[in-house]
Order: C-alpha cells, then sequence, then structure tokens
C-alpha cells in the first residue's frame, strides 16, 4: 500500500497549490488531479486506467475509476466525490449532500460484496461548509467525517436511521446490509478545503 499512501499524499500536494492559486476547480478536475498522482506513483499506463465501467450490481450505475488486477496486485476501485458551496452564496442542501455521500459508500460496498479481493477507496473533497456540515455533533456524522487514521465505522441501516429523513431518503440500505469503512488518509488543507480517503470494507 505503499505506493497507494504516496499518491494520496501526492494528490493531495497538488490539491493544496491548485486551491491556494484560486484555480477553478470542478469534481471532474479533482478526478483528474487523482489521476494523474495514481499513474505517477505506481507507474500506471493509460490503458491499465478505465473510467465510468458499468456497476456489476446496480443497473445504469458507472465506477468512477478501476485499475484491473495485475501481477500480486490486487484490483482497485475509486469512487470520487467534490462537495462546495453554491456560487451564489445561498446555503447548500447540506443533509441532503451527506445523504448522497453515504449512497456512493453503498454503491462501493456492494461492489465489494461481490469481489470481495477488490480493494475499493471512496475518495472525498469538500470546503468548510460541509466540513462543518459534517463535524457538528447534533448531525451524528462526526465519528465518519473526523474518522481516527487507521480507525474503522461500522454503516448498517440502524446507523442509516439514526439520522434525518432528506439524509436517509438519499441511501438505498437493504436491512441486512452493512458495511465497513476505514480512515486511509486525511488532510485539512489551507483555504479551508479538506481530503479523505476512506476504503470500504
Amino acid at each position: 500500500m505503499t505506493n497507494l499512501q504516496d499518491a494520496f499524499q501526492d494528490f493531495s500536494d497538488h490539491l493544496e497549490r491548485r486551491f491556494a492559486n484560486k484555480v477553478y476547480t470542478t469534481e471532474d478536475s479533482v478526478r483528474y488531479t487523482f489521476f494523474q498522482s495514481l499513474s505517477s506513483k505506481m507507474n500506471l499506463s493509460a490503458e491499465e486506467i478505465i473510467l465510468e465501467s458499468p456497476h456489476p450490481i446496480i443497473k445504469r450505475a458507472e465506477i468512477d475509476m478501476l485499475i484491473p488486477p495485475k501481477d500480486k496486485r490486487d484490483e482497485l476501485v475509486f469512487e470520487f466525490k467534490f462537495d462546495r458551496a453554491i456560487p451564489s452564496g445561498h446555503n447548500s442542501p447540506r443533509p441532503m449532500k451527506a445523504g448522497k455521500l453515504f449512497a456512493d459508500l453503498v454503491r462501493l460496498s456492494k461492489y465489494k460484496e461481490k469481489f470481495s479481493h477488490s480493494k475499493c477507496f471512496f475518495v472525498y473533497v469538500t470546503d468548510f461548509e460541509m466540513a462543518d456540515y459534517l463535524s457538528k455533533d447534533s448531525n451524528r456524522l462526526d465519528d465518519f467525517f473526523n474518522l481516527l487514521s487507521d480507525g474503522t465505522l461500522s454503516i448498517d441501516k440502524s446507523y442509516i436511521d439514526n439520522h434525518s429523513e432528506t439524509f436517509v431518503s438519499q441511501i438505498n440500505l437493504n436491512g441486512d446490509h452493512a458495511l465497513k469503512v476505514s480512515s486511509e488518509y486525511s488532510k485539512d488543507l489551507n483555504k479551508g478545503f479538506f481530503v479523505r480517503i476512506y476504503q470500504v470494507r
């Protein structure tokens, strides 16, 4: 996992400079920055990277990025989300955004359930607005957003249901389905941005 950790750090460094220089950034920008770091640190060729491949379980869903297994390397699967404040300055629908974040985790866990040897990662970049929302005790999501390094969080239906109706409505979690996430990389960037990378286990 050393090369992966190097890629995570390189990705974070690139984002730090990007935000410091106020470069216009979208979720695609975040993805492509990550692709560049992963390719560089893991010596991947372009044909080893598959973008937006069909999800094997969920109809009409796609996997953001997939690296097929090779030699002793397991298959690597990545989903991305970049949350940022609305340019108009109006409040974002934060409970809905948080629910969509967990919906991505569930989608990854269903992939992991079918392909148990794959390593599935969720790459989350956000600004202060969502970081503040996720960190507040009253929203009961701090255990996720500020999960300690190498810590693990269990997420099941009872965990999901212990949140707002708007949050719950975004997530399609069957009653018997459960997942665990671990914190693989965490950094608070300058300019009020945050990087969190989780592995779905």
